[in-house]
């Protein structure tokens, strides 16, 4: 039988959700592309860490890096099923920025900008990147995740932020910007 770990320190599972929800949708979506799959990763994370929460040792990993674990298994699983469709387009479902805000242009043009480079890289590519930026993992924690030593994760990262600056010095030059 599994044995229950017990921390003084441990945050409520209500407010666990609502720190992390988002960073773990906007994790799974950029890496699905699909606002719907995205939906689901989301909620098979937080019912599996609702499930195992009392297994949850802080000594291992910090919250962010367990539900990135999480997140990231259940992304794989759902793209290793047979009945899913890969979509190598852009997504046309992507969420719009506020237009009531002053700096919506601003925001949208953004916006375009990182679905254009994120549909000219490979999946693993955009996973790194998210682990990185959007669930805000540190080289350790990303290694530990992907079964990678950590200088790995470190000369991935720094390889993939030179093609990202290449890709935009081609849409520079193609005026896309």
């Amino acid at each position: 039988m599994d044995k229950q770990i017990l921390s003084p320190i441990r945050p409520s599972f209500e407010a666990v959700y609502e720190q992390y929800y988002d960073r773990i949708y906007h994790y799974a979506y950029t890496l699905l592309r699909k606002r719907e799959d995205a939906e689901d990763v989301t909620e098979e994370t937080f019912l599996t860490a609702y499930r195992h929460y009392h297994l949850y040792d802080p000594a291992k990993a910090s919250l962010g890096t367990w539900l990135a674990r999480i997140a990231h298994n259940q992304a794989v699983n759902l793209l290793h099923t047979p009945f899913y469709a890969r979509r190598e387009d852009l997504p046309e479902d992507y969420e719009v920025p506020d237009p009531d805000s002053g700096q919506f242009q601003e925001q949208l043009e953004a916006a375009d900008l990182i679905m254009h480079l994120y549909g000219q890289l490979k999946p693993r590519e955009r996973e790194l990147l998210n682990l990185r930026y959007v669930t805000e993992l540190k080289d350790k924690e990303i290694a530990s995740i992907l079964h990678l030593p950590e200088k790995t994760v470190n000369k991935r990262l720094q390889r993939l932020l030179s093609k990202c600056r290449l890709i935009l010095h081609n849409m520079e030059q193609e005026n896309f910007l």
